[in-house]
């Protein structure tokens, strides 16, 4: 092991397990805003940061585990 994966492990941090999701991604030009498409409460959210428009995308995100 070498680089940042020996320094996870020397503090003890396990590997996160990531996994496509779809997210709806803001389009106002200086928002970093994101959120999970199974997680929004609209049919087509607003940007809760900067109030723009989303758009829907993919991204690697941490794996969620269901806890029911």
């Amino acid at each position: 092991m070498g680089g940042e994966a020996a320094n996870r492990k020397k503090r003890g941090q396990e590997d996160i397990e990531l996994a496509e999701a779809e997210v709806w991604t803001c389009t106002g030009d200086s928002c970093k805003g994101w959120m999970r498409r199974d997680l929004s409460f609209e049919q087509q959210p607003a940007c809760p940061l900067c109030g723009s428009d989303m758009k829907l995308s993919v991204r690697m995100v941490p794996k969620l585990i269901n806890l029911k």
